[in-house]
């Protein structure tokens, strides 16, 4: 309970005591002055009785008498009256029965007023002649004992009320501040920092919100700090400083992450003789600006949904580009070349221009080195062709031959005839209990098998995501009602679905129809979401948060962006990109891991490590601010669990 509804309630309590005593004290005291009165008012009846009698005393006989008495017991609201001759014995008697009007009959039973009976002795000449005696009933009494109560309650009712209302309302107005203090805490423990509380009037409360507020400037303070710290190392570490990409760490990174996972699609890389042309005849400042112009102008022209672009060394830049066609390989190519030209003639026009472009696709699996090799190869061929300067080195691998329409073609079909299949990888705390299974989606059709990350690129640039998207999301849903030990599952969702409003609205309906399964559906969107369509992810978080589903960021630090979109978004967990999770003796890398894992710790966000593949890395990581772990270790712990236990929770895996 808390401390308003405490003093509330006793508030309420004391008022209500302090009406029924002041009730009390008035009722006894009116019900004593009521009974004083009675009493004096039925001495006055036996003198107005024995006034109008005593005449006819000298007659005394039943002729006369009864008529007088039935006036004086119709005129007075007495119970009884009754005449004994003294001489004789006769006796005269008249009764009234009469109830007592406007009283209710329980509050007469309660005998608030006892009948009084008075008796007194008529004389004649010194003689008595007859006993009177009268009855009385405190019909006066009760009537008005029964209107005062009646009234005085209406009164205290009503006083009460006011008292009641008034005293809340300025009880509530002087926990103002005391409730601005509470909702805060709740905010800082969820590490959301807001404006400052107003100081209030009360000096102890106004002491207690400067150091609230205090705290919540540092803490707010400390975690922009903490943000900046983690992009400093990182940009120390995988950043150029002048052209502000990725450098050859970051680049050879990235490709080791993109041959470990599919190792399908592009390489371009730029050599231009420009850029030290400019150093020289220019100067350093001129030859950053320049550097900084191109990179700049390249990431305007490259566009493609998962472009990694780094410097890799003094006038070379390089470009990864999954699951890209051929053909617009080559467009890229000559985007890179139209860059160059546009630069030339603003920094050196009459400077000879010396440039290449080396363009590698690739399908099979293979190693960073040899993929470079073949880059710097590729260049020496454009150097051959200075008309041209664009060369293609490709493996012409099978798969590489669908071209993008095949690619949908594919797809659809795929849904018309539901050729999906279906892996969960686990994903282990360091409790070692199960938080989420990872759905990886493939193609079977005629024992060809394509996975994801070969088609994903294509209906990505067809924009046609959102088709994939709603298809496992409808099957796994249907999955998880009908087997409710299934779970959790996380479902990774396109860039082109992120920025669909139809999508979203879509999902909304999903979601609210089958809300029993909010604490077995995560929905994992990649990073470059938050950072490039803030508006569209934001919808689609918040649709999520609505009706309490969870969701992740995948492929977490892969952008040099600033990590503020984690206080913006606060996502249930994140997946640290591969680049950060391996080559863990590196301490630069070490370093960089241990510091945005630091940031989404300090916001209570659960951090993952992906591809974890030995017992030393699940190790090291460990001792870094990562709380849970997926990769191949993962999955053969997992496995082995299975052959020894057979749970059923996981039948269908």
């Amino acid at each position: 309970m808390t401390l308003y509804r405490q003093l509330t309630t006793w508030l309420l309590a004391l008022f209500t005591l302090l009406v029924l005593a002041v009730s009390v004290i008035h009722f006894m005291s009116r019900q004593s002055q009521l009974q004083q009165h009675y009493r004096h008012q039925s001495n006055s009846n036996l003198l107005i009785a024995e006034v109008a009698i005593r005449p006819h005393l000298t007659t005394f006989n039943q002729q006369n008498i009864t008529p007088l008495l039935e006036e004086l017991m119709a005129r007075q609201n007495w119970k009884a009256i009754k005449l004994t001759k003294l001489t004789s014995g006769q006796t005269f008697k008249k009764q009234n029965q009469t109830q007592i009007e406007g009283v209710p009959m329980w509050f007469t039973k309660l005998g608030l007023f006892e009948q009084r009976t008075i008796t007194c002795r008529l004389d004649v000449q010194h003689s008595s002649v007859a006993e009177l005696s009268i009855t009385t009933r405190p019909v006066e009494a009760y009537q008005q004992l029964w209107q005062s109560t009646l009234s005085f309650l209406s009164l205290a009712f009503i006083t009460l009320l006011i008292g009641c209302i008034g005293s809340l309302y300025l009880l509530k107005h002087s926990l103002k501040p005391l409730t601005y203090i509470v909702r805060r805490a709740k905010e800082i423990s969820n590490n959301q920092f807001g404006h400052p509380i107003p100081l209030p009037v009360a000096k102890d409360l106004k002491a207690i919100v400067k150091l609230i507020n205090h705290l919540t400037s540092q803490l707010d303070i400390n975690f922009k700090a903490q943000a900046k710290e983690a992009v400093k190392l990182r940009e120390q570490a995988y950043r150029d400083p002048v052209s502000k990409l990725g450098n050859r760490n970051f680049f050879i990174n990235q490709l080791n992450s993109w041959l470990t996972n599919s190792c399908a699609g592009g390489m371009a890389l730029l050599k231009a003789s420009l850029i030290d042309d400019c150093y020289r005849h220019l100067g350093f400042q001129e030859g950053d600006k320049l550097v900084k112009e191109l990179a700049e102008q390249l990431n305007e022209v490259i566009i493609h949904s998962d472009v990694s672009l780094a410097r890799l060394s003094f006038d070379e830049f390089a470009l990864l580009v999954p699951n890209i066609s051929e053909e617009k390989l080559k467009l890229v190519g000559e985007s890179m070349l139209s860059v160059i030209d546009h630069t030339h003639k603003t920094y050196l026009p009459k400077q000879h221009l010396n440039y290449q472009v080396g363009l590698v696709m690739n399908s099979q699996p293979s190693s960073s080195s040899t993929l470079l090799t073949q880059l710097d190869n590729a260049l020496s061929q454009a150097a051959l062709t200075p008309q041209s300067p664009i060369a293609l080195i490709d493996d012409k691998a099978p798969h590489t031959t669908l071209g993008k329409q095949q690619w949908k073609t594919l797809l659809q079909d795929a849904i018309d005839n539901d050729y999906f299949i279906y892996q969960y990888q686990p994903v282990s705390l360091k409790t070692n209990s199960i938080y989420q299974y990872e759905v990886f989606t493939s193609i079977k059709k005629n024992n060809d098998l394509y996975t994801a990350s070969q088609f994903l690129g294509a209906i990505e640039d067809l924009e046609v995501g959102s088709l994939f998207d709603r298809h496992v999301i409808a099957q796994l849903v249907n999955r998880l009602n009908a087997n409710p030990q299934l779970g959790p599952l996380a479902i990774n969702i396109t860039n082109s679905s992120i920025y669909d409003p139809a999508f979203i609205r879509w999902l909304s309906q999903i979601m609210e129809k089958n809300q029993p399964l909010s604490s077995r559906l995560f929905f994992e969107l990649p990073e470059a979401s938050f950072i490039r369509h803030p508006d569209s992810t934001g919808l689609l978080c918040s649709a999520i948060r609505f009706y309490k589903f969870k969701f992740g960021v995948d492929h977490y630090g892969r952008h040099f962006k600033s990590l503020d979109y984690l206080k913006e978004f606060r996502p249930d967990y994140v997946k640290i990109d591969f680049v950060y999770t391996h080559q863990l003796n590196d301490q630069t890398k070490s370093s960089v891991l241990s510091s945005i894992s630091r940031t989404a710790h300090s916001l209570n966000i659960l951090t993952i490590a992906t591809r974890v593949e030995t017992e030393t890395q699940l190790e090291r990581l460990s001792e870094l601010f990562v709380s849970g772990f997926q990769g191949f270790i993962i999955e053969s712990q997992y496995k082995r669990q299975q052959q020894n236990y057979q749970p059923s929770a996981i039948a269908e895996h």
